[in-house]
């Protein structure tokens, strides 16, 4: 069996530009960048320096092709083929709207809300609000009423784009707010939505109707680099969204850094929309692929449909968080599971081989032609590059996917405070597995030191420090906080972001804990939870953890979600009845999954009092297989666990298990 070459190998990633400081690290930037960070785009078009003229660019250069497209209706109600819109189709409308704005009154820098899962309407809706100079304000459809009330009166929205699904929750919110006057409907706005928005005081539109309010748009606000595109809405794991404020420099010098560590789109490429679109990482990934002529597929709206978006757009790109990445992984080991033993026996052959090819630099085209091209269809077959980000990405999880898609896989890191990008795992780079890779050119890094959690830049044999972040695509300040900005920016530009990293000897940076998730046990020992939670996650019978601990207790608690995919057919097999809620209150259940933490902890070296004690099991799940979910306010949207939240939620059944075990009543 031969091997062939896929890639250059990296095997050295970063360079120091300035030297270590009494309470810091050196600082890196990306190894081809060492004298300059990127600011925009295309350093031979210095003139695209807005978000504006990157779509304008994009809307010229590939006039003919499709740019944006949803699935058909069929008539039993079902959902066909991709249908597409060129760009110079959209562009027109894009045009239209944006002159149907300035009619009403819209001014460079006024801010406009779109309220609305992703789809076309909504990226139209954002370049005509661009267009304009206006400032977008993302809405999440997930967040709860009182979020989406505070940031209609904090960013000050009069104007709103949104769907029918969202209108009856803008209505009240935008009531509460009172800084709402015109609501546009991207759907037919029916007699029973304008009575309701015209008796709440609202000016109401279809999107279609108020198009048609401008007989001939005038020209595109002029905007500078440094002038706002967002105010970006923070979820927040404790108290109101913090308005994280954008400019048009921030966003284009990260789409600048993609292109300039060698990740190229084409107008070949196609890209499933299905993230949010209120959230950085989508919106950059998107505004890269129009800069280059790209097609955006979008999703019907259902996550439990998505695999059959996938199968029908059958993407070139597709990103995901590591939870989709890790229902993928369950799927594909399901099936490997229940192939039978000769399939399965060829199938971890084939794996273990290739595993160690691709670390190499190198893959076997035997493993990929009997076992590879196949797994690789889960995802349409046409899959060339996948992205990752918003949380950690488990190291097998990483080496999983490449293995198995036979594509290139980057892990991103960063926050939206940072655009969505500080650092990316580079093409070529062998040992990505756990690791963030190098700062991207339009930032530099530091680590400062942080006494209290003993992470000291001058540790061996890594440097470890809180992450500080510095460059082109940093966030102005948080709206309306300038307490909470200088909490993050401090008076030399750098943004503390409040994640633990350390260097390793090939330069790469790796994310190893959380400043404000660490608390410590009666003992004297600290807990650093999210560090745990990662580990214990390997578990294929978790579907989702949360680990607790005090100063007054010597032991941890942690909350799982059963996986569906996995504890339901091992129920099965021990004839235990029911469906998830009632399968998974039996105690076998239980003891499975505390035993496999504790065969992990051993395998991993955790220590004792590091290892969860006591378990409970979260019976009620959702449509995505979710106990703790942004609905129950459990998770934010971007799916990082909400902790005061979480223990406001199992608080009475964690006092039982600490009163229980300690045989005093347990403290707060």
């Amino acid at each position: 069996m031969g091997n062939t070459p896929s890639f250059d190998p990296v095997r050295e990633m970063c360079v120091q530009v300035a030297p270590a400081t009494e309470n810091s690290s050196y600082t890196v930037r990306h190894r081809n960048f060492k004298d300059r960070l990127i600011e925009l785009p295309f350093e031979d078009e210095p003139d695209i320096n807005t978000v504006w003229k990157l779509w304008k660019r994009g809307s010229v250069k590939f006039a003919k092709n499709d740019c944006m497209g949803i699935r058909s209706y069929l008539p039993n109600g079902k959902r066909g083929e991709f249908e597409f819109e060129t760009y110079e189709e959209i562009h027109a409308q894009v045009e239209q709207l944006g002159g149907a704005l300035d009619k009403l009154g819209v001014k460079a820098e006024d801010a406009i809300g779109i309220f609305s899962i992703n789809r076309p309407e909504w990226m139209k809706s954002f370049m005509a609000t661009m267009r304009q100079g206006a400032i977008c304000v993302p809405l999440y459809d997930t967040l709860g009423p009182s979020a989406v009330t505070f940031i209609l009166g904090d960013a000050g929205v009069e104007t709103v784009f949104v769907s029918k699904e969202n209108f009856d929750t803008l209505i009240e919110n935008a009531t509460e707010a009172k800084c709402v006057k015109t609501i546009i409907v991207f759907d037919p706005v029916t007699d029973e939505m304008r009575k309701k928005g015209e008796d709440a005081g609202f000016t109401i539109f279809s999107m279609d109707e108020f198009a048609k309010t401008c007989d001939k748009p005038g020209e595109p606000a002029e905007r500078t680099t440094e002038d706002l595109v967002y105010y970006m809405y923070t979820s927040g794991t404790t108290g109101n969204p913090k308005g994280v404020r954008l400019s048009n420099k921030s966003v284009l010098s990260n789409v600048g850094a993609i292109i300039g560590i060698g990740i190229r789109l084409n107008e070949d490429d196609v890209y499933l929309s299905y993230l949010p679109l209120a959230h950085c990482l989508e919106a950059l990934l998107q505004l890269t692929g129009l800069g280059f002529g790209a097609s955006v597929g979008f999703y019907q709206g259902n996550i439990r449909l998505l695999t059959d978006d996938i199968m029908t757009l059958r993407p070139t790109i597709f990103a995901g968080v590591p939870r989709v990445y890790s229902r993928i992984y369950d799927k594909v080991q399901q099936t490997v599971e229940e192939s039978g033993w000769v399939k399965k026996s060829i199938f971890d052959t084939a794996y273990k081989n290739q595993l160690e090819n691709v670390r190499n630099g190198t893959r076997n085209p035997v493993w990929d032609s009997l076992v590879f091209n196949k797994t690789k269809m889960r995802l349409g077959g046409r899959v060339r590059m996948m992205a990752t980000g918003a949380a950690p990405m488990p190291g097998h999880l990483m080496d999983f996917l490449k293995v198995v898609f036979c594509c290139d896989v980057f892990q991103g890191y960063g926050m939206t405070e940072n655009a969505a990008a500080a650092c990316v795992t580079p093409l070529g780079y062998l040992d990505a597995a756990g690791k963030v890779g190098e700062p991207i050119p339009s930032c530099e890094i530091k680590l400062a030191d942080v006494p209290d959690m003993n992470y000291l830049h001058t540790d061996k044999p890594y440097p470890r420090g809180e992450v500080c972040i510095r460059g082109s695509n940093l966030f102005s300040g948080y709206h309306n906080l300038p307490d909470k900005t200088k909490e993050a920016l401090d008076e030399d530009g750098w943004l503390h972001t409040g994640d633990i990293g350390q260097f390793l000897e090939d330069g790469a940076i790796q994310i190893i804990d959380r400043k404000k998730n660490i608390f410590k046990l009666a003992q004297g020992e600290y807990v650093a939870a999210e560090e745990l939670e990662g580990i214990f996650k390997k578990s294929k019978y978790v579907g989702q953890i949360w680990i607790y601990g005090n100063s007054f207790h010597t032991t941890l608690v942690a909350v799982i979600v059963p996986d569906a995919d996995t504890i339901m057919p091992w129920c099965k097999e021990q004839g235990i009845e029911g469906d998830f809620a009632t399968a998974t209150k039996d105690e076998r259940v239980e003891k499975l999954i505390s035993d496999d933490i504790r065969r992990i902890a051993k395998a991993d070296k955790v220590a004792s009092f590091k290892v969860p004690q006591d378990v409970i099991i979260e019976n009620e799940i959702n449509d995505m297989q979710q106990g703790f979910s942004p609905e129950n306010d459990c998770l934010t949207p971007t799916f990082k666990l909400r902790r005061p939240q979480l223990l406001k939620r199992y608080k009475e059944q964690i006092d039982a298990i600490y009163e229980k075990r300690d045989g005093k009543p347990a403290k707060p």
